[in-house]
């Protein structure tokens, strides 16, 4: 109680972003109750998961995605939505389908290892095609975490997910996810943390301070609970959106239309001339012209 008394009260007048990176919405009208819901809980960014099983969606090389995902809306009621993807993989040999052309589609990529092997090998060679490390809530880890993942993990911007709505569904689970927990503060020492809801009904959402709280009693501190909720988010939105926008996270592609004056410089001397004084340029400086 008094570390948390020693976070409290926030500052007056400072406002945060608060995420939800794992939402589940069966149709759009589903998805419009969920986002009235988050705007007013005070959230500003939620993503909308679609769930596979890696190894049956690449049977046929090709990617099973729901359709009503492909239209969803920027913005709800005020609240930013991105498209994201749960990939549950028990073959690491599957990782190298990451570079599929399909997954551009989505702006968060996140993958459920089945096992230690699709671990280290996501977190060690394929880190530049993934977001996100996540496990199922409803059940206890499927083998034990060691620092070396986790070190791998925050050196690759790889950022480990705790979802905490199944415990409010089903107090059973409580000890599943403490337990889920304990392994995961214990690895990654409170670091990297990011906190979804996995909700599906819009009476399962919690706000930003109540999941904190929650946190706090499954031993997340609050400083680590908050950034979850906001820092930790940002950075790996920023992550997912250069990886869309750039090659490698290094150069992009930008219209030249929307470039500004101050950096006009950019633009190649030939792309400020008409098309024929381009054509009068290509030609060699001295002509021969037969009579």
């Amino acid at each position: 109680s008094s570390g948390i008394n020693a976070e409290w009260p926030l500052r007056p007048g400072r406002m945060e972003t608060f995420f939800d990176f794992r939402v589940n919405a069966g149709n759009h009208h589903h998805l419009e109750e969920l986002c009235k819901v988050y705007s007013k809980l005070g959230y500003k960014v939620i993503a909308v998961n679609h769930e596979i099983d890696f190894q049956a969606a690449f049977s046929k090389n090709k990617l099973n995605i729901g359709s009503y995902l492909k239209e969803i809306p920027k913005t709800i009621h005020g609240v930013k939505l991105l498209k994201r993807i749960t990939l549950n993989c028990s073959d690491a040999s599957l990782l190298r389908n990451l570079k599929h052309s399909t997954l551009l589609e989505f702006d968060i990529i996140a993958i459920c290892p089945r096992n230690e092997d699709v671990l280290s090998q996501a977190i060690r060679t394929f880190y530049n095609h993934f977001h996100l490390i996540t496990f199922d809530s409803t059940k206890i880890l499927p083998f034990r975490l060691k620092h070396s993942h986790m070190n791998f993990a925050e050196q690759n911007n790889i950022s480990i997910e705790v979802c905490y709505s199944h415990i409010i569904k089903d107090n059973s689970l409580c000890r599943v996810l403490v337990s889920n927990c304990k392994d995961i503060n214990w690895t990654s020492r409170n670091r990297n943390i990011i906190i979804s809801s996995n909700v599906d009904d819009p009476l399962y959402i919690r706000g930003p301070f109540d999941v904190i709280n929650l946190m706090a009693v499954l031993g997340i501190s609050f400083k680590s609970a908050k950034a979850g909720l906001t820092t930790n988010c940002k950075k790996l939105w920023l992550k997912a959106h250069s990886r869309k926008s750039t090659y490698n996270g290094i150069m992009s592609r930008v219209p030249t239309a929307q470039i500004d004056s101050g950096s006009s410089w950019i633009i190649p001397e030939k792309l400020h001339m008409s098309d024929d004084e381009q054509d009068c340029a290509s030609l060699p400086k001295k002509m021969k012209v037969k009579e």
